[in-house]
């Protein structure tokens, strides 16, 4: 018959198993649902207290209109999923999940704590919250030595299934959305892409993790790259002023026009879950990730700081307003690109003198 402390470490073995931590736990749904739904009440508050909206004071006034977002999120969940006539159901139901997936992946290739011991290629990171009873850490994220490269070719991916999203829903809001989509992904992805090889240049590396052992952050090493990279990443996940693609007053809510219920959560949620995995990028890549901190775990300090860069991504909503499409890629083409090369370029000038 089993012990009390043997089923403990058990439970404590299984609940740490890395697999199921990463995915389940940190960074996985339950750490990233509730972030999200913080977020989402953070953005409603903030845009209401920049631009002086008074809103349903009667509900939860106490603990700040939280209670408006759970029954706000009830209702969406348990609303009626209404699929149109004429499309293919498993189109439908599929496009809005695959954002949704594509968004989350690179979260777990995104290290949140210092280089593994073994040295391996695709090992994971076992140093935070080590656990001597079930002899091993938690697994915060997996190493693969060029996860540069690969976690900007996964979330490259997203504008496709945005495109199949609006294709599948078969309505003309959604495919004006769509184009709108795949004009800025063009001028965005290839932002983005500068930024990180300016940042590759400069440091010798297309691993993230190694970037932040240097101890200089990327924000003071090449600011123009950090710049270039923050723009791109408010343009890729659609918040303000680049709220183009969605465009509720001209294009009802874009791509996700026809969805409804949970699929409509899933839809708009991607976007969200998104804009988080890029600011553990930036966190990572110019904040300095887990250092310079010390007596706390790498991965509670890779989290705060991404959390404050995606709760700043959502403050614009509240300052900026809705840039034209005509406008976007004016600025990305004529003002950012310029300020891209000359990223790379003191990138290439900054790393030349380093490993001299």
């Amino acid at each position: 018959m089993l012990s009390l402390s043997h089923i403990i470490s058990l439970i404590k073995f299984y609940f740490f198993y890395p697999s199921f931590f990463a995915v389940i736990i940190f960074p996985g749904l339950i750490f990233t649902t509730i972030i999200l739904l913080i977020t989402i009440w953070f953005e409603r508050k903030a845009a209401a207290r920049v631009q002086m909206r008074i809103g349903p004071l009667y509900v939860s006034k106490r603990t700040g209109g939280i209670l408006q977002l759970v029954a706000d999120a009830i209702r969406l969940v348990f609303s009626e999923i209404i699929i149109p006539n004429g499309v293919n159901p498993t189109l439908y139901v599929l496009a809005p999940i695959l954002p949704l997936a594509f968004s989350f992946i690179p979260m777990v290739l995104i290290p949140f704590s210092s280089i593994p011991q073994s040295g391996s290629v695709f090992s994971p990171y076992y140093h935070d919250f080590y656990d001597p009873e079930i002899g091993q850490g938690v697994l915060v994220g997996y190493f693969v030595e060029y996860n540069m490269v690969l976690v900007l070719g996964i979330l490259a991916i997203i504008p496709i299934f945005i495109l199949l999203q609006a294709w599948a829903t078969n309505n003309r809001f959604a495919i004006l959305g769509a184009v709108r989509e795949s004009l800025l992904s063009v001028s965005y992805d290839v932002l983005i892409l500068m930024a990180v090889v300016a940042i590759a240049l400069e440091y010798h590396t297309l691993d993230i993790a190694r970037v932040v052992t240097t101890g200089i952050p990327g924000i003071i090493a090449n600011p123009l790259a950090a710049l270039v990279f923050f723009v791109g990443m408010i343009m890729a996940t659609s918040r303000f002023p680049f709220e183009i693609v969605e465009a509720e007053s001209e294009l009802v809510v874009g791509p996700a026009t026809e969805y409804s219920g949970f699929l409509f959560v899933l839809a708009m949620g991607g976007g969200y879950i998104a804009t988080f995995a890029y600011s553990f990028i930036f966190a990572d890549l110019f904040l300095g990730g887990w250092a310079p901190l010390s007596g706390l775990p790498g991965a509670l300090i890779t989290s705060i700081k991404a959390i404050a860069v995606l709760w700043f991504s959502v403050f614009l909503r509240g300052v900026y307003g809705r840039y034209r499409i005509d406008q976007a890629l004016r600025g990305s083409w004529k003002y950012l690109l310029p300020v891209a090369f000359s990223s790379i370029i003191l990138g290439l000038v900054v790393g030349w003198i380093w490993i001299r």
